[in-house]
């Protein structure tokens, strides 16, 4: 068998050349996308948002928490719901926010369910919209996560 193999080759110079050149050069490609990936690896932003509901003394409400996952700072212009082309934030809370995330750092906006519903009344949304959770770097990249939909805040 392997005799037969070594003949073939022998026989088929050409294409056993072509056979090489080939594997050779699909290595050379994904060893330079591996090392493209790995160069970029220290620049990397990436932001976790996370949307959820919190009871304090104040009352009952909303957050929005965004944790810098990435391995470069973050720097914060917006934190809030998006709802259609609206960004509801909290105008009370966001000058005490962080807004400089290091790399494993967080920062979260609260709002008070009471203020929230009635942002809600005044842009008059459907009960079916989406509300998302919304993050904006200085840098201009939107970050966003579904959070719920206008009819479930209005009946809560």
């Amino acid at each position: 068998m392997i005799k037969e193999i070594i003949t073939w080759c022998n026989s088929n110079i050409g294409f056993a050349t072509l056979l090489l050149s080939t594997l050779t050069l699909l290595v050379s490609i994904i060893a330079i996308a591996v090392s493209i990936n790995t160069a970029r690896l220290p620049y990397k932003k990436k932001l976790l948002v996370i949307g959820g509901s919190f009871i304090s003394e104040a009352g009952i409400g909303y957050h929005i928490t965004a944790t810098n996952i990435g391995n470069r700072q973050v720097k914060i212009s917006n934190i809030g719901f998006k709802i259609n082309q609206h960004v509801y934030i909290n105008k009370f809370t966001l000058h005490e926010s962080q807004i400089m995330l290091s790399q494993g750092e967080a920062t979260s906006q609260y709002f008070q369910i009471e203020d929230f519903r009635n942002a809600l009344a005044s842009m008059q949304v459907n009960g079916s919209t989406k509300i998302y959770a919304y993050v904006k770097d200085t840098e201009g990249t939107e970050y966003k996560k579904f959070f719920t939909r206008v009819s479930t805040v209005r009946k809560v």
